[in-house]
């Protein structure tokens, strides 16, 4: 487990270099980093070097008109996430004043576009799972390859066949930050398990409210 001191310096690294990122003619050397956090150079240097395993920082040479070329790091797009943000926040407040304006009807049908649109984006993902057109699948084939989908997606879905349906437990959800503020959310899952599944699904269970899962339920027949 990482210490409490390799957290705080490492954040504050992302922070310095996250300040320094639009300026190209400040580029960021191993001495401005252990200036900035008053540590020596090789502590500097081992923090850098963990961050660029992580995918967080980059490396590259910079010339130099006077002896060897000096090692600049800067700050990977993908560590953006990492610093705060608030999009909870900005889209409970969004989906409040769509509620407010055009009332709740229109606000379901605006949500059950987005899902239409997220279920087209994979479909061509589900298509190559099960290696034709998923028109041309069987129900129980439907059923698994998108639960293969939902997995890598991060829902950690479990699937329990009966003599009569098929129910989907999704154990994560993906906006529950968002649904516990506005449940009319919850439209843009069920839109995109019924489009990629092609059948009605019944939603007999959610985390919103206290549920252990998320359970769609598909009926054989």
């Amino acid at each position: 487990m990482e210490s409490e001191e390799f957290l705080s310096s490492r954040q504050k690294i992302l922070q310095f270099l996250l300040v320094n990122r639009n300026a190209p003619d400040k580029a960021v050397l191993v001495k401005d980093i252990a200036d900035e956090l008053e540590i020596s150079i090789n502590a500097a240097r081992q923090y850098l070097v963990n961050l660029e395993k992580e995918g967080l920082v980059t490396r590259s040479q910079r010339k130099s008109t006077t002896g060897r070329p000096a090692m600049v790091y800067a700050l990977h797009e993908s560590a953006l996430e990492k610093f705060p943000k608030s999009y909870v926040d900005f889209t409970v407040k969004m989906l409040t004043q769509l509620k407010n304006r055009f009332g709740v009807e229109l606000t379901q049908d605006v949500l059950e576009d987005v899902g239409k649109e997220i279920a087209e984006e994979i479909r061509p993902y589900l298509k190559e799972i099960l290696g034709k057109n998923p028109e041309e699948a069987t129900l129980d084939e439907r059923i698994k390859a998108v639960t293969e989908i939902l997995r890598e997606y991060g829902k950690y879905p479990s699937l329990i066949e009966t003599a009569d349906s098929y129910d989907i437990q999704n154990f994560n959800c993906l906006v529950y930050g968002v649904v516990k503020e506005n449940p009319l959310v919850c439209k843009v899952d069920e839109t995109i398990m019924r489009e990629l599944i092609g059948k009605k699904c019944e939603k007999t269970k959610c985390i919103r409210d206290g549920d252990e899962c998320c359970l769609y339920r598909v009926k054989k027949d």
